[in-house]
């Protein structure tokens, strides 16, 4: 049985999907939907739009409605999603310390 008071099972919800944490790696600076799919790397349009959402809904970023036309919007973390880049910069520390170059 799953304990649902665990926190790794809480921040897995969130976190988990695939390509979720890589968005908010590459988030570090404010992006445009366009920007981040080009940066994160085959992500589908309609899979980017879904894990945005989450993620706003959670709190960890911001949608940003920028001149242009509806469709126009930016991102960027909210102080929750930054307090995540230090947890994010100790994985990858941690993936270059036990995996060899050529299994990352």
């Amino acid at each position: 049985m799953v304990d649902q008071n665990c926190p790794i099972t809480k921040a897995a919800k969130v976190l988990g999907r695939k390509w979720t944490l890589e968005m908010i790696y590459y988030l570090r600076e404010r992006k445009r939907f366009c920007e981040l799919q080009e940066t994160v790397g085959g992500v589908n349009p309609a899979t980017l739009t879904q894990r945005l959402k989450t993620l706003e809904r959670a709190g960890i970023i911001n949608r940003y409605p920028i001149a242009g036309g509806p469709r126009h919007v930016e991102y960027e973390l909210t102080e929750s999603g930054e307090d995540l880049l230090g947890v994010l910069n100790s994985l990858a520390v941690w993936v270059h310390r036990w995996y060899p170059e050529e299994e990352r």
